[in-house]
């Protein structure tokens, strides 16, 4: 079979079965990131048996790639990490480790991008070469991004894509940005110091829960006050931890939370105007702090004229209803940003099924129709941007 003889729905159609197969294995058999070692076995098992050679990568990861005739090199990327959350979802093929889900749909998304790999491992004379990346650690830090770009994922590539189950979206729908897609997560830990003592005696302590109380609820005007309100712009406190006792003014509070926008600018700002903030609380309630601010994921960016590449094939495969264009981007954070920012990228949202209980979600799940679409749309992506000049 060569590229001019390709029905890529038949060909789907034909590997269905195996396909919801592999997702139903790696769901029940889920790990945390860095943890992928049972997964990433499998997926090389899988590789082996369809004769695409590969390479370990990032500790857990796998670097695959189906050599073709020409010079173009495209690349797919699909995470392979799972979630710290027990499964309530009451499915056959349900988690068998306590606490260990796929919750955001990374198991459709090794089960898609290998169907991809089965398709293409099929077909004579590629006029391209295709590169499969399987990505650990998407979800916690260290990100497994960096680490695989290290390792040479990206050299030589022409251009990379990437993708997501995606429940705001019926089955059989797409979105694309042309633009950003999703927002950069800062994370920030801070202490806050000051005098313990009784309840009874507020007077004879610095009591740095009041001040920590203060400095929260004044976070706030960074972004109704100090931030455009046209540019987005989150900052959220995720967790405070302070003292023992009821009655005890405890000598330090700790509290840890993210910043979240798509403008660079707007991640200084935040971090200045916080800076500016904590030297102000020691100022006013004599209190000594702290602050660690780091800089997690960047933002994602589709490449706009690969976009608009992307956009016209699916249009063209699947009906121009069933592509949204540049919908709102989401103000959750993704590392496939670091390779955007390595090189012309997109990342595509899939729909499967809009459902009450979103991704993270320990009742999370999806409709199986989406593997099969997404696997059609994404080789039929790859076979014509690869043609393309």
């Amino acid at each position: 079979m060569n590229m001019t003889e390709i029905d890529f729905r038949k060909l789907v159609v034909s590997i269905e079965e195996d396909v919801i197969a592999w997702r139903r294995h790696f769901h029940k058999f889920p790990e945390l990131s860095n943890k992928e070692v049972q997964t990433s076995h499998f997926i090389q098992n899988l590789l082996e048996k369809m004769g695409i050679p590969y390479q370990r990568a990032a500790g857990t990861g796998i670097i695959a790639e189906i050599a073709g005739t020409g010079n173009r090199l495209i690349g797919l990327r699909a995470d392979m990490d799972a979630l710290p959350v027990q499964e309530e979802t009451g499915l056959e093929f349900s988690s068998v480790y306590p606490g260990v889900m796929h919750a955001c749909g990374h198991d459709a998304h090794m089960a898609i991008a290998l169907g991809v790999a089965k398709i293409f491992s099929q077909i004579k004379s590629i006029p391209f070469s295709i590169r499969f990346l399987f990505q650990p650690s998407e979800e916690s830090m260290p990100c497994g991004a960096p680490g695989m770009i290290k390792e040479g994922a990206l050299d030589g590539m022409k251009h990379l894509l990437g993708f997501h189950v995606w429940a705001g979206l019926d089955t059989g729908e797409f979105s694309v940005n042309k633009g950003p897609v999703m927002a950069s997560a800062d994370r920030f830990k801070i202490f806050i110091k000051g005098k313990g003592g009784h309840g009874s005696s507020p007077h004879k302590a610095i009591d740095p829960v009041v001040a920590a109380a203060f400095f929260i609820t004044q976070l706030q005007t960074i972004v109704s006050r100090q931030s455009d309100p046209q540019n987005p712009l989150v900052i959220s406190v995720g967790k405070i931890t302070a003292g023992d006792a009821f009655n005890i003014i405890p000598e330090q509070v700790e509290m840890l939370g993210t910043v979240r926008t798509y403008d660079k600018n707007q991640n200084m700002l935040a971090k200045k105007s916080m800076k500016r903030m904590l030297k102000g609380l020691e100022d006013g309630f004599g209190v000594k702090t702290e602050i660690h601010y780091e800089e997690f994921v960047p933002a994602t960016y589709n490449n706009p004229s690969l976009s608009e590449k992307v956009i016209t094939i699916l249009s063209s495969c699947f009906g121009n209803r069933a592509v949204k264009i540049d919908e709102k981007p989401t103000m959750g954070s993704e590392d496939f940003s670091f390779y955007s920012q390595k090189i012309p990228s997109c990342y595509i949202n899939i729909g499967c099924g809009k459902s009450p209980f979103f991704h993270h979600s320990n009742k999370f799940n999806l409709d199986e129709r989406c593997l099969a679409i997404g696997v059609e749309a994404m080789a039929t992506v790859i076979r014509y941007t690869g043609l393309c000049k």
